[in-house]
């Protein structure tokens, strides 16, 4: 009776931990650009030199590095990255210890009886027995257990190089929307001038046409150009809580981004130096390698389906004593011992173990294809990247050029406004012509800083040349 109430009080326990719902920083209303963010401060994860790098050389006027180290510990894509690594190596672990034997600690206490005094004379048991020994352990003749370990092991590395992919995507993205949102702000502040300057513009007609200079055309060709600012106006200030909002929820944490665009556009070096590298070295991206031990993986699957078709030898030894009673467990004459091995080779299985190899050959053909594939996305990556950034630095050059001769032009037409050699609407239309301008060099600034961005992310992982400085 002890021995059972016991049993149930074990049974009873638990050892799951408790289940809590995590804390999480909740906006009190659906307004707003409030993103619900982890309430668990975590400190700031440390930057690579590639990427230390890269950003003081974006950046130098200010502090986005630690923007991207706290991106790096609170966002929710890189730290399930990070858990995933964790997985695999626990699982590599387990696959590891499977290849060796297994020694563990038995006792025993043994009774049966049967009311037939004469079979349970014969049959009747009473023992207590203690044994330290091994239990099913394989011998791995065709090495069945090392092809699993060798897979969980490149699984393990494909994990780690995959969660470097995932970082370095996180970075290039942390640095694209704050290009973003450094974009869509000053476009707000343009546009709000815009629209000021067509709404005094249009008051303007608007008296005009009450003394009969202008006509009732003209007027409503000034209200179209108003009512087009007041749209523009509102949809950049629309984007500007969108991109600010996305910044925060890829960055995981509260930000407050500021400093001018036109910085992070400042190309330092030609693309002419990145197309006379090795090709080869696009083969060190994380991506890549991720492929690549996720083929050696699928190749060690097949030695292990491939061991299957052999027989199989298991173990089960142990040493100890064995009694009656407890008080004669350790007396003399007690001590006992066993050996059984076992051998196994399954003769009739419909196919199953054929299908099994079947698999493992198509899922390594897969991971052939998906080698290539990755190969194939990193020289596409690169090479959009540094096609691109020859036009767009053109075209921010003849944009830049463009605008200053917009400026020019409206700070003359300034100068003669205040001698009073042309009036206040023709101003107007040389400022609304020049915040046009300002607009489109803006997307050109956008357009080659992010070119930069996409540059770092095809080039990521990669170790380039001292000689080229940055990219």
């Amino acid at each position: 009776m002890a021995g059972l109430l016991t049993a149930l009080a074990v049974a009873g326990c638990s050892f799951a931990p408790t289940a809590q719902r995590p804390e999480m920083s909740l906006p009190a209303r659906l307004s707003g650009d409030g993103i619900p963010l982890s309430g668990q401060p975590r400190p700031e994860m440390a930057l690579t030199p590639q990427e230390r790098d890269f950003i003081s050389a974006l950046a130098p006027d200010r502090d986005l590095a630690s923007l991207v180290a706290r991106a790096l510990a609170a966002n929710t894509d890189h730290r399930l990255a990070l858990l995933q690594v964790e997985q695999s190596r626990a699982q590599y672990r387990v696959q590891q210890a499977d290849r060796w034997p297994t020694v563990g600690l038995s006792a025993t206490h043994t009774r049966q009886r049967f009311d037939s005094a004469e079979r349970d004379g014969r049959y009747g048991q009473k023992l207590v027995s203690a044994t330290v020994g091994i239990s099913d352990f394989e011998l791995d003749l065709f090495g069945r257990l090392k092809s699993l370990s060798d897979a969980a092991r490149e699984r393990y590395l494909a994990s780690s190089q995959g969660q470097q992919a995932v970082r370095g995507a996180l970075v290039a993205e942390v640095l694209r929307l704050y290009i973003l949102e450094r974009s869509a702000a000053q476009a707000l502040g343009v546009t709000s001038e815009l629209r000021i300057q067509t709404a005094e513009l249009l008051s303007i007609g608007q008296r005009q046409r009450s003394v009969g200079l202008v006509s009732d055309n003209d007027v409503d060709r000034l209200r179209v150009q108003d009512d087009r600012a007041a749209i523009a106006e509102a949809q950049a200030r629309e984007a500007h809580l969108g991109a600010l909002r996305a910044l925060k929820l890829v960055a995981g944490v509260d930000v407050t981004p500021a400093g001018p665009l036109e910085p992070l556009a400042r190309v330092p070096s030609a693309p002419e130096a990145l197309r006379d590298l090795d090709s080869r070295l696009l083969l060190q991206r994380p991506d890549v390698q991720q492929a690549e031990s996720e083929l050696r993986a699928a190749h060690a699957d097949i030695g292990a389906v491939r061991a299957a078709f052999f027989p199989s030898v298991r173990l089960s030894t142990g040493i100890g004593t064995a009694s009656e009673s407890l008080r004669g467990l350790f007396g003399a004459g007690s001590g006992v011992w066993s050996f059984i091995p076992q051998l196994t080779l399954p003769l009739f299985d419909h196919g199953r173990r054929q299908a099994e190899l079947d698999l493992a050959q198509a899922r390594r053909e897969a991971s052939v294809v998906g080698y290539e594939q990755a190969v194939q996305h990193a020289f596409r990556e690169v090479l959009e990247a540094l096609d691109a950034q020859a036009t767009l630095r053109e075209a921010e050059r003849r944009q830049a050029d463009q605008d200053d001769r917009v400026q020019r032009r409206m700070q003359r037409a300034s100068a003669r406004a205040e001698a009073g050699w042309v009036d206040r609407a023709d101003l107007l239309a040389e400022r609304i012509a020049a915040q046009q301008s300002a607009l489109a060099r803006l997307e050109s600034q956008r357009d080659l800083a992010l070119n930069r961005v996409a540059l770092f992310r095809a080039f990521y992982g990669v170790s380039l040349p001292a000689s080229i400085a940055s990219l």
